[in-house]
């Protein structure tokens, strides 16, 4: 496998951290997760996290962690808040590169030898050359972490089911603890639940209860993992309970959170664009899964993949990033696909790159002028149009031939990715976090002690962060009327279709003036 592996670490090094810090932080997770990580640091409380002086429950603790240890190492900046994720999604490639690789020697599939390191390195290349990869490595949230986690989890366990190697449960059930730190139930959820399905088709019931009950290994997990919970607990009591377990499980599960929502194959949109144009090889690498022998990693990662979709598309909120703990098992089977993608079924694949790749082609085209007209910088818009219409050719070329066109397709997949970190990512921050930017660094300077900054029927995180100071949500008219007479200097950011309210409230006793106007976002200011 040496001959593969500095290609997969130059290349995960190099979209992860790419551009990692050149636009703002997005509202509203990554913005509400780096603001509690820098209240962390602040006020030293290591066990409850806080968001504007709130107690913060939505997540357990490992992602704050994180974050405030890069904060002490880096200072309290947007590379400091996106550098566990960058580096986590380096260390999930070279996971999904070691996991194919350690997993087989080799593989009998259509009468053909594949040879390991190939088809590891198609695995690893067909996840770090994607949207999902490319979003969630510069994403201050906890999905590439909780991924990562997941993926280690997995790969022990799959090197202890296949080797007899007892050492492995350990780190099945180190890993798992650290996922269950990380995001909560999913990540015992995840781990246990697809071995345990996995030992059950392959061993039989018994078997899978058997070499999954392991006493020291269990003690092992309840060790790191439940310290926290038992600190929390303890020092927050029930509110912990509901407002953790309670409302951000059972109740996001079961009901609709935030207005995020959609329908039962939500999921397949996601997966098709957020791994395109590896995903036309994921029908043949899921024929080859039920091919070969019942132990293979390729049942492992079919299962992996099915359980995760599955699990989310019945979920009443649904989110794009809930589905990436499944696109490293996507990708194993990815890898198998385009490795015996030869005659009829690289045919297909190649045909359907061209055909997707033309539509996309002609969306960026004409995204472009509905983006300018917005307000967007959106030159950007051509150059991917246009590096979709050369893999659209490159794909009908390997469509008639019948030939592998990996390699292009690699190299127009990493030009793609640069140009939307490039460009199209920092267009996107400036037309949506710009004004409000400006505005919190403008409160950050003139706003005086004892004075108020007021968020006025908005949720944006980015401003507590920026400004440095408290912010005040508010919803009705009443309660802004009261803080703002209340307060000798008050500055209030709120959308241009709720300044109304605001002015009125002017008049000779309230001094209230706008001070400036950016896209939707008003700033209003009491002197």
């Amino acid at each position: 496998m040496g001959k593969y592996a500095l290609p997969v670490i130059a290349i995960a090094l190099f979209i992860a951290f790419f551009q990692l810090s050149s636009f703002t932080l997005f509202d509203v997770d990554e913005a509400v997760f780096a603001q509690a990580s820098k209240e962390m640091v602040q006020s030293g409380n290591w066990i409850t996290p806080t968001y504007d002086g709130a107690k913060r429950f939505d997540k357990p603790i490992m992602i704050y962690w994180l974050m405030a240890g890069s904060y002490k190492a880096f200072g309290i900046n947007e590379f400091a808040a996106r550098f566990p994720s960058a580096v986590a999604a380096c260390l999930l490639a070279l996971a999904v590169f070691l996991f194919e690789g350690l997993s087989r020697e080799k593989s009998r599939l259509s009468g053909l030898f594949v040879r390991r390191e190939k088809r590891a390195f198609y695995a690893a290349l067909s996840l770090m050359l994607s949207l999902f990869y490319l979003a969630y490595s510069h994403a201050a949230v906890t999905d590439m972490t909780l991924t990562l986690f997941i993926t280690l989890s997995l790969l022990c366990f799959y090197l202890y089911s296949s080797r007899e190697k007892k050492a492995y449960i350990y780190g099945f059930y180190l890993f798992a603890a650290l996922a269950f730190l990380t995001k909560g139930l999913i990540g015992i959820i995840f781990p246990v639940g697809i071995a345990f399905v996995y030992l059950l088709l392959t061993r039989g019931f018994g078997q899978a209860v058997k070499k999954l009950l392991s006493i020291p290994a269990i003690l092992l997990f309840l060790a790191v993992s439940a310290p926290w919970y038992v600190a929390c607990y303890m020092a927050n009591g029930n509110e912990f309970i509901q407002n953790f377990f309670i409302k951000q499980h059972f109740d996001r599960y079961l009901h609709v959170i935030s207005g995020h929502t959609g329908p039962v194959y939500y999921y397949i949109p996601v997966l098709l664009l957020g791994l395109f144009p590896w995903i036309a090889f994921l029908p043949q690498g899921v024929r080859n899964a039920l091919r070969e022998r019942k132990d293979s990693p390729g049942l492992l990662a079919l299962i992996w993949l099915v359980s995760v979709v599955v699990f989310f598309s019945f979920a009443k909120t649904k989110l794009p990033d809930y589905v990436l703990p499944a696109v490293p098992a996507a990708a194993l089977l990815i890898a198998s696909g385009m490795s015996t993608a030869l005659g009829r079924s690289g045919r297909v694949s190649n045909w359907f790159i061209a055909l997707v790749s033309l539509a996309l082609a002609a969306g960026f085209f004409a995204a472009r002028g509905y983006l300018f007209k917005a307000g967007i910088e959106a030159d950007w818009a051509y150059w991917l149009s246009g590096i979709m219409v050369l893999m659209a050719l490159v794909a009908m070329d390997g469509g008639i031939r019948g030939k592998n066109r990996t390699g292009i397709l690699a190299l127009l997949m990493i030009g793609f990715l640069s140009a939307v970190s490039l460009r199209a990512v920092p267009a996107a921050s400036r037309y949506l976090q710009g004004g409000l930017y400006d505005f919190s660094i403008y409160a950050k300077k003139n706003l005086r002690p004892g004075g108020v900054l007021i968020e006025y029927k908005i949720n944006n995180p980015s401003i507590v962060f920026y400004s440095g100071h408290m912010v005040d949500g508010i919803d009705g008219a009443k309660e802004l009327a009261s803080a703002v007479s209340g307060s000798r200097q008050a500055m209030i950011i709120t959308k241009a279709g709720d300044a109304g309210d605001v002015l009125a409230l002017g008049g000779p006793s309230q001094k209230i003036r706008l001070l400036e106007t950016r896209g939707d976002y008003r700033l209003f200011q009491k002197d």
